[in-house]
C-alpha cells in the first residue's frame, strides 16, 4: 500500500495557546495529512478551540487536566491505524509526516518514530554535543557522575539514573538511529503499540514524561527510532538546571529512578549539581 494511502490520527494535547492555530495549519498542509486531528483539551478551555472544529479538526473536552492525561483521552480515541502525538507549538515542512510514516511502516509494528529537535530561534539541534576540549568537562561529569557512555555515543541513551540524551543530526551517517528514549514533542507510532495509562503522577508541567514514557513502552517491547534527516522545530525548552524548573524536575527524576532502580548516590549527586548552577543560571530571556 503507498505510504499516502496510509491514515492517521493527530492528537494534540493543549490549553489552546497561541501557537495552536499554526500548528493545526502546518498539519493540514502536509503530503500526508491526518485523516484526523483531536485537539485535547480541558472541559474549561475548550470554548478557545471551538473556532478550530471541522470535518478533520475533533475538539475533544476532558475532564482532566496535564498534558499526559488529556493526550490519553485523545490517543483511546484515535481512529486510524497510525497515531501521531504532537505539541501544539511544533513546525515542521509539508512532507515530514509523509517521510516519517514510510519509515515507519518499513519498520512495522513495535516500533515507534520520531525527528531530529531543532530549535525555533537558534535554528540549531536542541540536543547539539559539545565537542572538542569545549565538550571534555561535560564528557567527564557525564561518563563518572550521569553514567553515560563518552562523547557521540551517549546520543539517544538514558542512563541509570534516568537521564537522556538526545540525537544531534551531525553526527549520524545513517538515515534512521535507533535509541533509548523519544522527545514527546513529535512521535509517531501504530494505534496498538499507544501507552493509553497514566503514567505521570504529578501536577503542571510534564517534565520530563517522555523518559516516563519511553521506559513504558520499551518494556511493551517497542522499539523507538529517530529519523535522523526529518527536522521539526519547535521553542527552546528551559535547561534543567533553570531556577523556575529545577525542584520539580528533581521530584520527577527521582520518580524516574524508582522505576529504573538506578544507584541513588549518582543522583544525588546531580541534583546538587542542578542546584549549584539554578544559583548561577540568568536565562537567556528574563521573561521566561
Amino acid at each position: 500500500m503507498p505510504v499516502t494511502d496510509t491514515k492517521l490520527s493527530a492528537v494534540i494535547a493543549t490549553l489552546g495557546g497561541d501557537w495552536l492555530e499554526k500548528t493545526i495549519s502546518v498539519l493540514l498542509s502536509q503530503s500526508l495529512p491526518p485523516a484526523e486531528i483531536l485537539i485535547c483539551i480541558p472541559e474549561d478551555h475548550a470554548h478557545k478551540v471551538q473556532k478550530f472544529s471541522d470535518d478533520r479538526v475533533r475538539i475533544v473536552a476532558t475532564k482532566v487536566k496535564g498534558q499526559v492525561r488529556q493526550r490519553a483521552v485523545g490517543l483511546a480515541e484515535a481512529r486510524h491505524p497510525l497515531a501521531l502525538q504532537v505539541d501544539d507549538d511544533i513546525i515542521f515542512d509539508e512532507h515530514t509526516l509523509e517521510r516519517l510514516a514510510a519509515y515507519l511502516l518499513e519498520l512495522g509494528p513495535k516500533n515507534v518514530i520520531g525527528p531530529v529537535l531543532y530549535g525555533l530561534h537558534t535554528r540549531a539541534c536542541i540536543h547539539r554535543l559539545p565537542t572538542g576540549l569545549r565538550g571534555l568537562p561535560k564528557n567527564i561529569f557525564d561518563y563518572m557522575i550521569c553514567a553515560a557512555p563518552w562523547g557521540r555515543a551517549k546520543m539517544g541513551v538514558v542512563t541509570k539514573i534516568g537521564l537522556n540524551y538526545g540525537v544531534d543530526d551531525r553526527f549520524c551517517d545513517t538515515d534512521l538511529k535507533k535509541t533509548q528514549w523519544l522527545s514527546g514533542g513529535c512521535v509517531l507510532s501504530f494505534r496498538e503499540d499507544l501507552v493509553l495509562e497514566d503514567f505521570f503522577p504529578f501536577s503542571g508541567k510534564a517534565y520530563c514524561e517522555d523518559v516516563i514514557h519511553s521506559f513504558y513502552r520499551t518494556r511493551m517491547g517497542i522499539t523507538s527510532w529517530v529519523a535522523t534527516r526529518i527536522k521539526v522545530f519547535i521553542d527552546e525548552p528551559e535547561p534543567e538546571f533553570s531556577r523556575n524548573i529545577v525542584d520539580k524536575v528533581i521530584d520527577i527524576r527521582r520518580y524516574l529512578l524508582k522505576l529504573t532502580g538506578g544507584p541513588a548516590w549518582r543522583l544525588g549527586i546531580y541534583e546538587a549539581f542542578c542546584k549549584l548552577r539554578s544559583f548561577l543560571y540568568t536565562p537567556a530571556n528574563p521573561d521566561r
